[in-house]
């Protein structure tokens, strides 16, 4: 009793560190892109065509913090090719960023429009790609100790757009059961949705094998159990 309130207490604390943490980076990531501003008439640098006048009205009538997801989607989606550019894009960054604490959609959109990756970011200033990957790292971190449903968008994040020992270690050092078994309906259904190469070498580390087979020695629901079994299978044949 005594320890499963322990473990409580601890989880509880590093949710509040992390959070905390998180909040830091993103009031971090103001400042490094706080000198990027709106320069002359972000119309010219729109198409005619593809943004209205109204979407552009609505982005700039209010502070940059206040800005909503309906207000910055267009422009998250469509920044660089058909509205506004990479100055432009820098100058919100920082709020699209934010916004997808607590916005799956604009995971979604971000992951499938991305624009980081359109716009050179690895060349940008070093400041400017620190804050960003220690943001992605702490975003990934909070969606697996608070177990959010779409992990998998954050994981893809860091996949994506942070280092790929980083990613392995955030992964192998968590200790939660959730994840664990997000990794095995991953691996379980890996015919119907490919996992890249590089996350089903991390899922095949040692660690994670062990982890899974202590998870499946605990569990007490037989459909889990089953589940656990497989993946550990498949795994460990990709091990070796």
């Amino acid at each position: 009793m005594r320890k499963t309130i322990a473990h409580m207490v601890m989880t509880f604390v590093l949710k509040i560190y992390i959070m905390k943490a998180l909040n830091q980076t993103i009031e971090n990531l103001y400042s490094v892109f706080s000198h990027y501003t709106i320069e002359s008439n972000l119309r010219d640098r729109c198409c005619d065509c593809c943004v209205t006048n109204y979407e552009i009205k609505s982005l700039l009538s209010k502070q940059l913090k206040n800005l909503n997801k309906d207000d910055i989607g267009h422009f998250m989606r469509s920044a660089i090719t058909t509205y506004g550019d990479v100055n432009d894009y820098k100058h919100f960054l920082p709020r699209i960023l934010e916004l997808l604490v607590n916005n799956e959609s604009l995971v979604d959109d971000f992951l499938t429009f991305e624009k980081l990756n359109y716009s050179q970011w690895l060349k940008w200033d070093l400041k400017e790609i620190k804050a960003i990957k220690k943001y992605f790292e702490l975003l990934l971190q909070k969606s697996i100790e608070n177990e959010l449903t779409n992990v998998s968008d954050f994981i893809f994040l860091n996949l994506e757009y942070n280092d790929i020992s980083l990613l392995e270690a955030i992964i192998i050092d968590s200790k939660s059961e959730k994840l664990l078994l997000k990794i095995v309906d991953d691996i379980i259904y890996e015919y119907k949705y490919p996992i890249d190469k590089r996350l089903s070498k991390i899922y095949s580390n040692k660690k994670i094998l062990n982890k899974l087979e202590s998870l499946f020695f605990r569990t007490k629901n037989e459909n889990d159990a089953n589940r656990i079994s497989i993946a550990y299978t498949i795994l460990e044949q990709n091990e070796n």
